[in-house]
């Protein structure tokens, strides 16, 4: 049996930690987090739907590790978005992605 925390060796990122998630402009969010050392880059999940649903989510994927926020445009107007955020480490060809940080939720403006 293996841990799941390893693959072949290389272990999970650590757990990204969502900071802040605000409505400025209409029709966008910004998603801002905490940076996490080792990492290739992050994925940003946001859904109209608590339980993130295939049909209601989509995923931004930041290839720079150093980038520590996001803005996500072209929303729908007076909706409420959940957001939540991942680390991913590249070996070889594989992704080894972190946990997903806890939900924050924003109503767009």
């Amino acid at each position: 049996s293996k841990d799941s925390s390893t693959v072949s060796g290389t272990t999970k990122p650590a757990t990204v930690s969502l900071k802040d998630l605000r409505s400025k402009k209409k029709k966008e969010i910004i998603a801002e987090w905490k940076k996490v050392s080792g990492v290739t880059g992050y994925e940003v999940m946001y859904s109209t739907s608590k339980k993130f649903t295939k049909k209601t989510t989509k995923t931004v994927t930041i290839k720079k590790a150093k980038t520590k926020k996001t803005t996500i445009k072209k929303l729908s107007k007076g909706k409420k978005y959940y957001v939540k955020v991942r680390a991913y480490k590249t070996v070889g060809s594989k992704k080894i992605y972190s946990a997903w940080s806890s939900v924050k939720n924003v109503k767009v403006k």
